[in-house]
């Protein structure tokens, strides 16, 4: 076995870590709704800031609208506050609700709703 120098050493250790860790990463989100982050990471680079935060949020399904705040226990009912038909306030409901009628894609919709 020749003698490799730190540096090379310290790259291919690097790689190796790093390589295990997009595997893991990997397998630990392929049942999750954010698993096309994963595959498609420049998905949320290349956006506008705030579109961005709304993408991701609506992605992982973290986001600030009434179904996910009441799972975390800061709201009593998952049921948009906006529309009277008794529909779940998630990323589905938010691009037909009719009260977002002024927004014209999911981005404003999404701060509209947080808005209101």
């Amino acid at each position: 076995m020749r003698n490799l120098p730190f540096d090379s050493i310290k790259r291919l250790v690097k790689l190796q870590s790093n390589q295990h860790h997009k595997k893991w990463i990997k397998n630990a989100g392929a049942d999750k709704n954010w698993k096309e982050i994963i595959n498609n990471p420049d998905i949320i680079p290349e956006l506008p800031r705030k579109a961005a935060g709304a993408t991701f949020c609506l992605m992982t399904g973290h986001d600030c609208l009434a179904q996910h705040l009441n799972r975390i226990g800061c709201k009593d009912s998952p049921i948009c506050p906006l529309y009277s038909d008794n529909a779940l306030m998630n990323a589905e409901h938010l691009a037909v609700c009719s009260d977002l009628y002024g927004s014209t894609n999911i981005v404003e919709k999404y701060w509209d709703a947080r808005r209101k």
